[in-house]
């Protein structure tokens, strides 16, 4: 009975372990969804600039209705997790109309690429496949 039990509680846990090794992880440490962020600050540019003042930073202005912005949120998520030295934040446009402003965001989805918290670029031209969106940002980072 115990060989049985044994071998049993290992068969069900080959697949679980396999799956939990093995299954994508959508939640990438380098991902910043900004209002999910504990907000300390007076303002939400203060708020933004917690995050993208050192380093490399794609800055991702999207809203939960855009079509073309959830077909491209996944698309960062994949090449985000190709890219752990760049941080990215997602900032849905609906809470922070200001940092709208403050970008001159006129349409979503519109990406900002700041380096050292200076902009260097920006694409707003819908859509992109997922090869596309990662030589869009090596070419900006490269150049700057």
């Amino acid at each position: 009975m115990q060989k049985h039990t044994l071998l049993l509680v290992t068969l069900l846990m080959v697949p679980i372990s396999s799956f939990l090794l093995f299954s994508k992880n959508k939640s990438s440490n380098n991902i910043i969804y900004l209002h999910k962020e504990k907000k300390e600050f007076r303002s939400s540019e203060a708020h933004l600039k917690q995050y993208s003042n050192a380093g490399n930073v794609v800055v991702d202005f999207y809203a939960d209705w855009c079509g073309p912005c959830n077909r491209m949120s996944p698309i960062i998520d994949d090449v985000a997790a190709t890219m752990p030295h760049i941080t990215f934040i997602k900032v849905n446009r609906d809470f922070f109309l200001d940092l709208g402003n403050v970008f001159n965001i006129t349409s979503i989805p519109t990406l900002i690429f700041l380096k050292d918290g200076k902009e260097i670029g920006r694409y707003d031209k819908g859509p992109l496949t997922q090869a596309k969106l990662a030589r869009l940002i090596s070419e900006i980072f490269s150049a700057a």
